[in-house]
């Protein structure tokens, strides 16, 4: 092959290559560096620590997230301003700063529904809007939400069809806005966590004067007890215990009103108590095939468990150690503060509860334990004549 020749084969093949290369980049999916990482409000990160207000709207509802004091507690104005999921408000706070744009799209009203940026007053929109305010009042930020899908640069973020509400330009945009569309759902779900191996015993009583009591002797132990079980008689399913005495633990509402709105008729009262002291009283109803739950909580020092010495026996009073004394009054302390933090969070509230979290509560005795039926007193004593066929006296015989 001569110089010439050679020559064009190189060039041909670098042609090769560099064609080769931008088939490669053209086929491969965009990254996360592949944009300008624009912020869709570049500003809003210096004043979001400043919004008290969010309004949510869409088709069907209106939502007013209301910040008080300067523990960052958000309230909801809808719900009789009870507390909102603090979790959900700041992942929304923070969604909206580091949301940046992927694209513009179109500004042309008449395709808006197509990725869902329409006016949310619109017929059938599937909209939301986000307005965030200054405590005076000040809109610092407000945008309308779309459609969204999956991202193809980051698969635990989203594209989000978003546009301003006076601007016709909508846009597409990269990140995470997780937005409730009711006022329930943005309800701080848990009501009370009791742990279920630190309670004592569970005292239940129906509304027929019926009572009984779920317990164990210590701590260590693994299921409960069912107190006064007859002789003859035993628990069907140990769980159908354990059940009920973990119906405090991590028990969240369905929704909330206020206390105004209780009926106590036919209503099933439980207290739980833990080994630590600490007493919560749950009454509950039904009122129009929903189930209510109202709670009030105390301090019971003689609920306190205390640990059995190895020897019982022995009359000799038993030394307190000074610092376990001292361990053993923060403690106590602890659970005084306890009972009055969650009687400050119970105090005027009615909780909606799914049915599923109180049926272990109506459960009655009868339905808790089977009975051995006593044999007949014929089967008895035919079964003690063929042991002892003379136990009645000798037969007589005929001379």
């Amino acid at each position: 092959m001569n110089a010439k020749n050679l020559s064009i084969f190189a060039i041909f093949t670098l042609v090769l290559v560099i064609a080769a290369i931008m088939l490669t980049h053209q086929d491969r999916a965009p990254t996360i560096s592949s944009f300008e990482k624009e912020a869709f409000f570049p500003n809003l990160e210096n004043v979001i620590n400043d919004v008290t207000e969010i309004d949510v709207s869409n088709q069907s509802e209106s939502i007013t997230l209301l910040r008080v004091g300067e523990n960052w507690q958000w309230l909801i104005k809808e719900k009789h301003l009870y507390p909102a999921s603090l979790d959900k408000v700041h992942k929304l706070l923070l969604g909206v700063v580091h949301l940046t744009i992927l694209d513009a799209k179109t500004n042309n009203q008449d395709r808006y529904a197509e990725i869902g940026v329409e006016d949310v007053l619109e017929e059938g929109a599937k909209s939301v809007l986000l307005t965030f305010k200054k405590s005076e009042g000040e809109i610092v930020a407000s945008l309308i939400v779309g459609h969204d899908r999956v991202a193809k640069v980051d698969s635990t973020r989203r594209e989000i069809y978003i546009r301003k509400p006076d601007e016709k330009q909508a846009w597409l945009t990269l990140g995470q806005l997780p937005i409730e569309k009711t006022a329930k759902d943005w309800l701080e779900p848990q009501i009370v966590n009791l742990d279920g191996d630190n309670v004592r015993q569970v005292s239940v009583t129906h509304p027929d004067g019926e009572h009984l009591v779920v317990f164990k002797d210590s701590p260590d132990d693994e299921d409960y007890q069912l107190a006064d079980l007859p002789e003859n008689a035993q628990v069907k399913l140990p769980y159908m215990l354990n059940n009920i005495a973990t119906t405090l633990t991590r028990l969240d509402l369905d929704d909330v009103t206020t206390d105004s709105e209780f009926e106590d008729d036919a209503t099933i009262r439980a207290v739980f108590t833990t080994f630590d002291g600490l007493e919560v009283t749950m009454l509950t109803t039904e009122k129009g095939g929903k189930h209510y739950a109202q709670f009030t909580a105390a301090f019971n020092p003689a609920s306190v468990f205390v640990e059995p010495t190895d020897d019982e026996t022995d009359e000799e009073p038993q030394n307190v150690d000074a610092a376990d004394s001292e361990e053993l009054e923060n403690e106590t302390v602890d659970v005084k503060k306890q009972a009055e933090q969650l009687n400050t969070q119970f105090k005027g509230w009615v909780y909606e509860l799914s049915k599923y979290k109180v049926d272990d509560l109506a459960n009655k005795r009868d339905d808790l334990i089977s009975v051995e039926e006593a044999p007949a007193k014929e089967i008895i004593l035919e079964a003690i004549e063929e042991e002892l066929p003379y136990a009645y006296g000798t037969p007589s015989t005929t001379e």
